[in-house]
């Protein structure tokens, strides 16, 4: 500690540090007057090293366990256009990109397990380091992440575009191909994940209170977590897209945009067959593992297949697919657009349109089904509530029979296609030569969402939680669902000039309101994404942690009035060649806070670890805005623990993080050198004003730093620039 106190003694800044190169290269070739190509290289690599590493709860507050992020991406892309006629122009276009990197630990490369004792976690050079340790808010948590991801991706694409005038119709149709190479890895817990709280020291002599640093000390974790195996995955997926379109002009003042969309999107399968599902929609529960035709499963599945501890069966035995999830090929995707200039009012025009998006779901929660058994086994030991005496010891503990303790991650066989309706009306008005007002209003409702839940929780009650469990020999585990949902609506002003006499600004207020059931299919820094009580989906729903109800920008240009031409100074002479030419621009943003859910790291409810049980609710939390800084941006007296064996009555998003004000500005001025050459300056100012914006504050309740602001975005940045072009 550098300061005084027993807690929150500890100021530490050290360097964060962003190395980044990048490379751009393209060729331009006019092979003859109907004939064009093109090809561009494009070279991106970053590392970026964070010192208190990236957390979604503000918890990894101590120096030591940060890591680093590199990204190395390779771009190709190639194009031809071939103008056959007036009316008839066909495209091809060509893209291959390659993305590798990941993340890695400070403490990549020290065996931690070989050095302590510490038995059970991996001495695999690339995964070892610190394990995580948590002791129940009474102390920041400790250790490297438990999960580190890298990645080696290919992608290959080809676009075909045909675009036809025929009369009064601009026809547009194509086709879209797809090609993925998917070579993520995540080795969750692979250097153990162990939680302490006052559980056992409460029941001694002199220790009523209890301490969860005393229980660590004497190696009693509350609960305890291992991986075996890498998660890794080598997927294949291909997509076929069709498209056709009409910009059809039916008379001066009306035009429609017709079109229509297909898509075939494949399901990701291992040319290894590598992945397996948890299927519960039977009794008992069973292990679906990917097999070929003939019910061949991988090899490298026998060393971990003894321990899985219910009835397994091949996709083939189960007619299942080799991706593990049911086929979808309803993506179907209608458009409807109409702009109508209103008869006797040439000057307002009448726009809406409707439309079908179909949604791709994100790969990154597919390699769920690579960590599995057999191929990935997930150990998690954890006591009840109400044992008195601990059941294992941290030293021991992941290196013990896994049997009964099983536990894995997963996506449900019923997959279900993504999907969002769009719908939009508005009304434009020319209010002088070079001004328009606009108001729309604008809606959309998603369905089909990839959120997450946790399946194989008991139900609250006393007891051992795994004897409560449906399937008592599994642990509870994550799993993505596909029936997630949103909607949006927003009205929106805008009032644009467009620039003339050397003013150009942009001015836009949206008020809207956003709801779901989930905002995200993984946690994030305003919730974690995860249902409190896994039977009662509909009580999630709740305004979306993205939603922000006030939105204004403002952007303009303005060119000085200075120079030859100009009444300000319109001498020429050496005051006219320094100040002539400057133009300033700006752009205000203003917005109001999004909404986060107050969690609590027990468990009230005895169920386990997983689902993200919530507090009860006393008062209203929200502070005014006079009483709020950094230090108590809520009240935190707003909330209690819940009785035993209940869920608390906190509902999702009810607290509100801080807004956004934000003002960057520019001075940019062009100076001809000669008929084809020009230099530009340019002096940028962002965050002009300094303002802190702060990040979203700790939401975990009953923790010592419980809604306190331990960060905010980037401070006043300036940066100047030369650009010289020929």
């Amino acid at each position: 500690p550098n300061l005084p106190g027993n807690v929150q003694n500890l100021v530490t800044s050290p360097s964060q540090k962003t190395d980044m190169d990048q490379f751009n290269l393209r060729f331009d070739h006019m092979a003859s007057s109907r004939d064009n190509l093109f090809a561009r290289l494009s070279i991106f690599n970053v590392e970026a090293f964070q010192p208190f590493g990236t957390t979604e709860l503000n918890e990894d507050l101590l120096p030591g366990f940060g890591g680093t992020v590199t990204t190395k991406a390779r771009n190709l892309g190639v194009g031809y256009t071939h103008t056959f006629n007036n009316n008839v122009l066909n495209e091809i276009r060509f893209g291959w990109l390659k993305v590798s990197g990941g993340q890695t630990g400070e403490n990549q490369g020290f065996d931690f397990g070989t050095v302590s004792g510490l038995e059970g976690v991996t001495s695999d050079p690339r995964d070892t380091g610190y394990p995580l340790v948590s002791f129940a808010g009474d102390f920041s948590t400790m250790g490297d992440p438990t999960s580190f991801i890298f990645r080696d991706n290919q992608s290959f694409e080809v676009f075909e575009n045909v675009l036809w005038s025929r009369g009064r119709h601009q026809l547009k149709f194509g086709a879209y191909w797809f090609h993925l190479r998917f070579n993520p890895s995540n080795p969750e817990s692979a250097r153990g994940a162990f939680s302490f709280s006052p559980r056992f020291t409460s029941s001694r002599p002199k220790l009523s209170d209890g301490s969860a640093f005393a229980d660590f000390l004497l190696g009693f974790p509350t609960s305890a977590r291992g991986g075996t195996g890498r998660g890794e995955e080598d997927g294949r997926t291909n997509w076929y897209h069709f498209y056709v379109q009409d910009d059809w002009q039916v008379n001066r003042d009306l035009n429609l945009n017709l079109g229509f969309r297909y898509e075939v999107n494949q399901h990701m399968t291992d040319i290894n067959n590598e992945l397996s599902a948890i299927d519960l929609s039977i009794p008992g529960g069973r292990f679906v593992i990917a097999s070929d035709d003939d019910g061949n499963i991988s090899p490298n599945a026998d060393p971990l297949l003894p321990f899985i501890p219910v009835p397994s069966v091949t996709s083939a035995a189960a007619g299942w697919s080799r991706s593990l999830l049911r086929p979808s090929y309803k993506r179907f995707a209608p458009r409807l657009g109409l702009a109508w200039e209103l008869p006797g009012a040439s000057e307002t025009l009448l726009r809406a349109g409707f439309g079908i998006f179909l949604n791709q779901w994100a790969y990154s929660v597919q390699t769920n089904l690579a960590r599995n058994l057999p191929f990935f086994l997930l150990k998690e030991f954890e006591t009840a509530t109400d044992d008195l005496f601990p059941s294992f010891e941290t030293e021991t503990v992941l290196a013990e029979d896994p049997m009964g303790s099983v536990s894995g991650s997963n996506a449900d066989h019923d997959y279900r296609t993504e999907y969002t309706q769009t719908w939009s009306l508005g009304i434009q008005h020319l209010l002088l030569n070079n001004t328009l007002f606009e108001l729309s209003y604008m809606g959309s409702r998603t369905v089909g969402a990839d959120n997450s839940t946790v399946r194989n929780v008991p139900v609250p009650g006393p007891g051992p939680i795994d004897s409560r469990r449906p399937v008592p020999v599994l642990s509870g585990f994550r799993s993505i669902r596909w029936d997630g949902w949103s909607t949006y609506h927003a009205l929106t002003g805008k009032l644009e000039r467009r620039f003339s006499d050397g003013l150009f600004f942009n001015l836009n207020y949206t008020f809207s309101k956003t709801m779901d059931d989930a905002s995200a299919p993984g946690g994030t820094s305003f919730e974690s994404n995860l249902p409190q009580n896994v039977l009662d989906l509909p009580s999630e729903k709740a305004l979306a942690s993205f939603h922000h109800a006030h939105r204004f920008t403002a952007s303009y240009t303005y060119q000085i009035p200075v120079g030859t031409g100009h009444q300000f100074l319109s001498a020429p002479g050496w005051l006219s060649a320094i100040f002539s030419q400057w133009q300033m621009t700006g752009i205000l943003t203003l917005q109001s806070g999004a909404p986060l859910t107050i969690n609590t790291i027990s468990d009230p409810a005895n169920i386990g670890p997983g689902p993200a049980q919530r507090p009860n609710h006393l008062q209203n939390p929200n502070l005014p805005g006079g009483q709020r800084d950094p230090t108590r941006w809520f009240d935190t007296e707003a909330f209690a623990l819940p009785a035993a064996h209940t869920f608390g009555t906190v509902g999702r998003n009810t607290v509100f993080a801080p807004g956004l004000k934000n003002f960057d500005f520019s001075l940019i001025r062009n100076i001809p050198l000669k008929e084809v050459s020009s230099l530009q300056f340019r002096a940028e100012f962002f965050n002009l004003f300094n303002t802190p914006n702060f990040d979203v504050p700790n939401r975990l309740a009953f923790t010592p730093n419980f809604g306190r602001v331990f960060s905010a975005g980037f401070s006043r940045q300036i940066q100047f620039g030369i650009k010289l072009s020929f």
